[in-house]
């Protein structure tokens, strides 16, 4: 280690010793100097305020993607996260209130799709959709129980909504979507 990387650390020990020589008493250390702060490079705004601890986060954007088809047509889909419904979803199609969306799909060539989940029994689920269908105007072309599953297709004009209800051993899922026919 060289002399001037020492320097610093030795400084206070050099006067003290000089002073102690001297008979005076030492000075209290002075501060040392603080920063320069940088100079701003735009006026200062106001910051944001802080959340409401109980509010919702904003929902982030939708993640978009694009593929390329086999036969060269581009598919572009907007995904949304957790509690999240698709920005274009019908305020027409039911959605089970005590249901929470896991995910959800949607694009203009193809429609939405939300998977919903529900602590509530799957026939409770089934048959709020039969009733919610015919209030909000939709037509139901079929309603059935099979192995397990329950399935309800709509029609209402040109577009077409189904909901595929499964049991899960400790909640209930929803796979709802809504299309134009074209």
């Amino acid at each position: 280690m060289s002399f001037r990387r020492r320097s610093p650390l030795l400084l206070p020990f050099v006067l003290a010793l000089a002073l102690a020589c001297t008979g005076e008493e030492p000075a209290p250390p002075a501060p040392p100097p603080e920063p320069e702060a940088a100079a701003p490079s735009e006026p200062e705004s106001e910051p944001e305020p802080a959340p409401a601890p109980d509010a919702e986060p904003e929902p982030e954007p939708p993640r978009i993607t694009r593929t390329i088809t086999p036969d060269g047509k581009v598919f572009e889909a907007e995904y949304r996260k957790e509690g999240e419904l698709p920005s274009n979803f019908p305020d027409d199609v039911p959605l089970y209130g005590n249901a929470r969306p896991l995910g959800s799909m949607s694009s203009p060539q193809h429609g939405a799709i939300v998977n919903l989940r529900s602590s509530d029994p799957p026939e409770s689920v089934f048959a709020w959709y039969q009733e919610r269908y015919v209030d909000q105007g939709w037509e139901i072309e079929m309603a059935k129980e099979e192995r397990g599953r329950r399935t309800i297709v709509a029609r209402k004009g040109n577009r077409v909504s189904s909901v595929v209800i499964t049991g899960l051993p400790d909640a209930t899922q929803t796979i709802l979507s809504v299309m134009d026919e074209h």
